[in-house]
């Protein structure tokens, strides 16, 4: 199994949420949960941006989502073949 990380979400007037922006594994379980904290997210930096800029709004998503996605990744990584560790939602 494989897991991609991306150095950005978002280019021009598109971003990517959920599956196909954060990209956990299927092992950590937190597919759900992101793609729902994401769209919370970006909906409250959207009403937000000043002037509805799409951009800022998307920037300030990323700069918000990045550690919880980080810590989210990392539960299928950090103890491979056992139970999830308690460190990674921790440290969030």
């Amino acid at each position: 199994m494989a897991q991609v990380r991306r150095d950005r979400w978002s280019r021009g007037r598109v971003t990517l949420l959920g599956y196909a922006g954060y990209c956990p594994s299927p092992m950590s379980g937190q597919g759900t949960s992101l793609a729902l904290v994401g769209a919370y997210v970006l909906a409250q930096e959207l009403g937000r941006a000043p002037g509805g800029g799409h951009r800022v709004a998307y920037a300030r998503t990323e700069d918000r989502m990045r550690p919880f996605v980080a810590a989210n990744q990392a539960l299928a990584t950090e103890n491979p073949g056992g139970p999830a560790s308690e460190e990674p939602v921790d440290r969030v």
